[in-house]
């Protein structure tokens, strides 16, 4: 099977939905009001299917690095995060151990420093997650590899010719069955 079988742009989807409605299919998404209302109807699809579950397409890494006697870093990341999957430590097989937020915080009052162990994320920095971790690192420069899954990001009119990650198939047939929804 083609790549091209399993993938679509946003406005092949759009146009495919719209032949199976009865509507005439048009050149760009911003063309007609009804492509549009289709756009926010395959974003809400996106969505849906991304918090269904973690998608491999979804799926990235980032490394962070480490700062002596610092326990609190940021995942500055390209995208926006969804949920991170592990940490782990500079050249360490084994991921940290995950933590709740009390168990983070009394472990770092322990002022314990050295390779790092555990972590918890903490909050957020605006967009990107914060995580602390325990020991507190001594060394400067070592990296903390963050696998995490991406959130999909939201097509606008000018996204016609993108490509999203998921398979075209369910995206047509989520975003007919919003579409019909809609009508009715």
């Amino acid at each position: 099977m083609a790549t091209s079988d399993v993938r679509k742009t946003v406005l092949g989807i759009i146009n495919t939905v719209q032949r199976r409605l009865g509507v005439s299919p048009t050149d760009t998404v911003s063309s007609t009001t009804h492509a549009n209302m289709l756009l926010e109807l395959l974003n809400d699809v996106i969505q849906e299917c991304s918090d269904f579950g973690d998608w491999q397409e979804m799926f990235r890494e980032v490394n962070v690095t480490a700062i002596s006697s610092v326990g609190t870093y940021e995942v500055d990341a390209s995208a926006e995060v969804k949920n991170i999957y592990e940490i782990h430590w500079d050249d360490d097989i084994a991921p940290l151990e995950v933590r709740d937020i009390q168990e983070i915080r009394r472990l770092q009052r322990v002022n314990s420093h050295g390779e790092p162990r555990q972590f918890a994320i903490v909050g957020v920095s605006g967009v990107n997650p914060l995580f602390r971790v325990f020991p507190v690192p001594t060394t400067s420069g070592a990296l903390f590899d963050v696998a995490f899954y991406k959130k999909p990001r939201i097509y606008t009119t000018s996204d016609g010719g993108v490509t999203p990650s998921f398979p075209a198939i369910m995206l047509e047939k989520g975003l007919y069955a919003k579409a019909l929804l809609e009508e009715a």
